[in-house]
C-alpha cells in the first residue's frame, strides 16, 4: 500500500515563485516603455510564470511532471528577464527540485 504524500512545499514554493515571475514580467512590460527590446522578453517571462504556475498545481497530481515543468519554467524565466526574474526563477527551481528528489 502507497501512502500518498502531501505536496504543500512544491505548491507554495511554485505559487509563490509564479506570482514574483509574474510581478518582474510585469515591471519588466513598464520598463518596456522605455525600451522597447525587451518587450518581448517581458512577455515571455510573463508566460514562463504562468507556466510556472500551473507546475506547481500539477505537482499534485504527478510529482515527477510537474517537477520537470517547474524547472522549465525556472530556466525559461531566468533566461527572459535575468535580473527581474531571480527571485520566481529561485522559488521555481527549488519547487521543481523538491517535487523530482522528494519521494
Amino acid at each position: 500500500m502507497e501512502v500518498k504524500r502531501s505536496r504543500t512545499l512544491e505548491v507554495v514554493l511554485g505559487v509563490l515563485g509564479g506570482v514574483f515571475g509574474l510581478f518582474g514580467g510585469v515591471i519588466a512590460l513598464i520598463f518596456s516603455a522605455f525600451e522597447s527590446s525587451i518587450f518581448g522578453l517581458a512577455v515571455s517571462a510573463i508566460l514562463a510564470s504562468i507556466v510556472g504556475l500551473v507546475g506547481a498545481v500539477y505537482v499534485t497530481q504527478n510529482p515527477k511532471n510537474g517537477g520537470i515543468i517547474l524547472i522549465i519554467s525556472a530556466v525559461w524565466l531566468l533566461i527572459s528577464i535575468s535580473a527581474f526574474g531571480v527571485i520566481g526563477a529561485v522559488l521555481l527551481g527549488i519547487a521543481g527540485l523538491a517535487a523530482l528528489i522528494r519521494k
